[in-house]
C-alpha cells in the first residue's frame, strides 16, 4: 500500500503515546483521521491538536471492551470519510500481577479484555467492509516485546500480546489464502516512552475496588518498568516505522535493535529444550 494520500486510518489508543503519533504520521501523509479512546479529555485535546495541523479528524469515546462502540466507531468513519483503509488496533493498558495471586482476577480480566478482546473486536467490526471493497487496505495490531517473551509479574499483559501476535499471524496467512486486498502488521516494540506504566488512570472503579496490596517482587518489577518506560524511544520513532512497513506489506514492525537477538535467544531456548530462565529476561 505506498499511497497513502487520501485514504481513511481509524486508530483506538489514538489520543496519546503511539496512536498519537501514528495520527500526526497518518495526516501528514493526506490520510483522513478517526479516532477512538476510552479518555474523553485527552481525546478533545487531541482532536483539536489534529484539526490545528490541517488534517480531516473525526473521534469518538469508546471503550475497546464493548464490540458496540467499535461499531459505532466504524459508522462514524464511513459517514464521514467513506471506506476504512487502515486499521490500527492500538488502544491497550499494562496490568495483570502474579499468576498465583486468587485476587487480581479482575485486573487480569480487565487487561485482557483491552489488550486482546479489543483487537480481535477491531478485526471482526472492520475486517468485512474492508475487504469486501476491494481498495488496498492494511490491519496493524499493536503487540509488544511481551508477545515473543514472557517477563515474571505480568501474566495478563504477555498472555495478551501472545495473542495479539498469533491472531495476527492467523490473520496474515487466511488474508493470502483468500487473496484478500488486506495486507497485516504486528506491532513489537520494546520500551517506548508512553504512559502505559500509569495504565490504572483508567481503570474502572469496579475493577480498581477489588485491587488487592502488591507484593515486594511486584513492587521492584513495577519499578524497574517504570525507569524502562520513562528511558524509552518516542512514539514518532515508532510511527515512522509503522507507515515504513503498510508502504513496504512488511509484517513484523520490530522497533528495538536488541529485538531480534531476543526472539532468537527465546527460539534456541525451545528448539534446545531449555527451562526458560530469568536470565534471558533481566540480562
Amino acid at each position: 500500500m505506498e499511497d497513502l494520500s487520501n485514504r481513511t486510518a481509524v486508530i483506538t489508543g489514538g489520543a496519546s503515546g503511539i496512536g498519537l503519533a501514528l495520527a500526526h504520521h497518518f495526516g501528514a501523509e493526506g490520510m483522513r483521521l478517526v479516532l477512538g479512546d476510552v479518555e474523553e479529555a485527552a481525546l478533545v485535546v487531541a482532536t483539536k491538536e489534529l484539526g490545528d495541523a490541517g488534517y480531516d479528524v473525526v473521534s469518538e469515546v469508546i471503550d475497546v471492551r464493548e464490540i458496540d462502540d467499535l461499531k459505532r466507531l466504524e459508522a462514524t468513519a464511513i459517514k464521514h470519510f467513506g471506506n476504512v483503509h487502515v486499521l490500527c488496533n492500538n488502544a491497550g493498558v499494562g496490568g495483570g500481577g502474579a499468576v498465583a495471586d486468587p485476587d487480581n482476577l479482575a485486573t487480569w480480566k480487565w487487561t485482557i479484555d483491552i489488550d486482546l478482546w479489543g483487537v480481535i473486536f477491531g478485526c471482526k467490526v472492520f475486517l468485512p467492509a474492508m475487504i469486501a471493497h476491494g481498495e488496498p487496505c492494511h490491519v496493524v495490531n499493536t503487540a509488544s516485546m511481551a508477545g515473543h517473551i514472557a517477563p515474571p509479574m505480568m501474566g495478563a499483559y504477555n498472555v495478551s500480546k501472545f495473542g495479539v501476535v498469533a491472531l495476527s499471524e492467523t490473520l496474515t496467512r487466511e488474508m493470502q489464502m483468500d487473496q484478500t486486498n488486506v495486507g497485516v502488521s504486528v506491532l513489537c516494540p520494546a520500551f517506548v516512552s508512553t504512559g502505559i506504566a500509569d495504565s490504572a488512570r483508567n481503570m474502572p472503579d469496579d475493577v480498581a475496588a477489588g485491587q488487592t496490596g502488591t507484593s515486594e517482587s511486584e513492587d521492584g518489577v513495577q519499578s524497574v518498568i517504570e525507569a524502562l518506560v520513562a528511558g524509552g524511544i518516542s512514539p514518532d520513532v515508532v510511527a515512522r516505522e509503522v507507515v515504513d512497513a503498510i508502504r513496504e506489506n512488511r509484517f513484523w514492525i520490530l522497533t528495538h535493535e536488541q529485538t531480534a537477538a531476543s526472539v532468537l535467544a527465546r527460539a534456541n531456548e525451545i528448539a534446545e529444550g531449555k527451562n526458560p530462565s530469568l536470565d534471558a529476561i533481566f540480562s
